[in-house]
């Protein structure tokens, strides 16, 4: 146990203890990709051969669906007319239904193994939400949650949706996590119901005028994981052989910024 003496005191108390992982930004990226390296980390997490890991992202834009069912009733044009405008469509293993990804997101996915204690999934959740609701206080938007049904699962302003949210968990090993909303141009989503929902997504952008620092955001939320849920995450180290290989195999150079 690690001890710190607080400067003009003589009592010593106890450092709070942290289980220490890594965090990787990778910057922008396309699906597949992104679900090849996320199923790479789940395996190693849950042979124990890397810590916990934390992948900062942004998709280019494109249209995916989870593992729930394609309702073609989600779509509210033709196929042809994303493929006209360059939005592919991809299926990945993650929970929850169609939305629209853009690079304006901050897409945060924890590659956790959950502690005994941690292992409820709804508490799980929890804690994501939690997270993603300080963070967009600190940046001005106060989002809240809602529990009418499954599908409105994330955060919301009002009847819009900021954060979205799709998680897997295979022994316990999560993966995937969830997207804030922090700017550019999300009308593509008007033309499908995210989620099966007749929502929009909105921007902390469209809610405050700023485009938030994707750097500052970035600070937010893994302070916030430390606080929340006990969980200091740090560059990866270079002599870390099988995250590097993990890295190399993939094509990814970012090690954290």
């Amino acid at each position: 146990m690690n001890y710190i003496r607080k400067a003009g005191r003589h009592r010593i108390e106890r450092e709070k203890e942290y289980r220490q992982g890594y965090y990787i930004d990778l910057g922008v990226m396309h699906v597949p990709e992104v679900d090849d390296f996320v199923v790479d980390l789940a395996t190693l997490r849950r042979e124990e051969k890397i810590p916990d890991v934390l992948l900062f992202l942004a998709y280019s834009p494109c249209l995916s669906v989870g593992a729930r069912q394609l309702n073609e009733k989600d779509f509210l044009k033709p196929f042809d007319f994303f493929s006209q405008h360059g939005i592919p469509l991809h299926k990945t293993v993650r929970g929850g239904g169609l939305t629209f990804h853009w690079p304006g997101q901050l897409v945060c996915y924890p590659i956790l193994k959950l502690t005994p204690d941690e292992q409820n999934i709804p508490q799980y959740m929890f804690h994501l939400e939690e997270i993603a609701l300080r963070t967009l206080a600190d940046i001005g938007v106060r989002a809240s949650r809602k529990r009418d049904q499954a599908a409105q699962i994330g955060l919301w302003v009002g009847d819009n949706k900021i954060a979205s949210m799709g998680i897997r968990i295979s022994q316990w090993v999560t993966s995937y996590g969830f997207a804030l909303n922090l700017a550019g141009d999300a009308t593509m989503s008007h033309h499908i119901r995210p989620c099966g929902l007749d929502v929009d997504l909105v921007t902390v952008e469209q809610q405050t005028g700023v485009v938030p620092a994707r750097e500052f955001v970035t600070k937010r939320v893994l302070s916030y994981f430390a606080e929340t849920m006990n969980r200091r995450f740090t560059p990866p180290e270079l002599n870390n052989h099988e995250i590097g290989h993990v890295l190399k195999k993939h094509g990814i150079a970012t090690l954290g910024k």
